[in-house]
């Protein structure tokens, strides 16, 4: 065991205690041996110190509620936790018993499993063994949960408590009204920053950052799709919104695509005098070439007229693209 960290009289009461120990164990029943080493070292040895404040956190969750269900139990103590900048998670059921533990304290480390297989290199945890643990106890008599406090020394935490909230899992995100709110306003086309500052304002005390807009956003995404892949849902919309669409395909592979909404088709026919096109690349994850063709009105306005998507920028796709592109001009022009 490494001495590394201790306090400055830990060793004289490590040699004290292993004195102790082998006293204790010559007078003992060998079975036993596992649960004197146990709770030996677990209460005599100090912990390491990363930034603990020296207070005992027990009598925050101390109360004569009786929870209806250890659910319950778990919430009410987890928001006692992040009120106070730190979390709870699930550590084991023992008789009946569910133990929530300091999400620093020692990870599990899978005994019993072949390391050689079930190694995980370059991982990274906050784990530093932190000891502060309650119990969520079924009540006596039956009926309901009670909230049961550990030991006063594991009441302390080893570690500094959480400043920042935005980022941590249980202290930051976004509750229903605020969902609503970047539903509404991704309906209406607002940008993630717009958002953001919005949810900001309105529920300050959830914590948001930009990443949970963007989570929200993808999810409200993948929901609308109704399990549809992203081309069929490419589709999908097109037709849901009466683009006139036109589509290329290789051995069920989709290459080209040219979409135009029905009022651009209109504004074509209307002013079909200037068409300009522009080429760019980086717009999509498949690196395939985005053309947009442009039109211009009488008092020098943009329009679009049409974008497509082309597998590579060779004369068979352009001139692909320059058909579909007669076709919503029409034999009128």
């Amino acid at each position: 065991m490494s001495s590394k960290g201790l306090a400055p009289d830990a060793h004289a009461t490590l040699l004290l205690g292993l004195s102790l120990a082998g006293h204790i164990i010559s007078n003992v029943h060998m079975a036993l041996l596992p649960l004197v080493y146990l709770l030996f070292f677990f209460n005599m040895v100090p912990l390491l110190d990363f930034g603990s404040d020296g207070i005992n956190y027990n009598p925050k969750f101390v109360t004569s509620e009786i929870f209806s269900s250890d659910d319950a139990a778990v919430e009410w103590a987890r928001n006692i936790a992040i009120s106070n900048g730190f979390k709870l998670v699930k550590s084991s059921w023992k008789r009946g018993e569910l133990y929530l533990r300091c999400n620093r304290g020692e990870r599990n480390r899978g005994k019993g499993r072949n390391s050689e297989t079930a190694e995980r290199p370059n991982t990274k945890t906050q784990a530093c063994g932190c000891k502060f643990f309650i119990k969520v106890a079924p009540c006596k008599d039956g009926e309901g949960w009670n909230i049961v406090l550990g030991p006063e020394q594991h009441g302390i935490h080893n570690h500094e408590l959480i400043t920042y909230r935005e980022g941590n899992r249980q202290m930051s995100g976004l509750s229903l009204g605020a969902k609503q709110l970047v539903r509404d306003m991704s309906s209406a086309q607002a940008r993630p920053n717009v958002i953001l500052a919005a949810v900001q304002e309105q529920f300050p005390e959830e914590n948001p950052n930009r990443r949970h807009i963007y989570n929200f956003r993808d999810r409200m995404r993948r929901n609308g799709a109704e399990g549809r892949d992203s081309i069929s849902q490419f589709l999908h919309l097109a037709k849901e919104s009466d683009y006139l669409h036109y589509i290329r395909e290789e051995a069920h592979v989709m290459t080209h695509a040219f979409m135009a909404h029905p009022t651009s088709v209109k504004l074509l026919r209307t002013y079909p005098w200037v068409i300009g096109m522009d080429s760019t690349y980086k717009t999509n994850i498949y690196k395939m070439p985005f053309l947009e063709i442009c039109g211009v009105t009488p008092c020098n306005k943009n329009f679009l007229i049409a974008y497509a998507f082309m597998k590579d920028e060779t004369a068979e796709s352009y001139g692909w693209v320059l058909d579909k592109l007669r076709l919503l001009l029409g034999n009128e022009l």
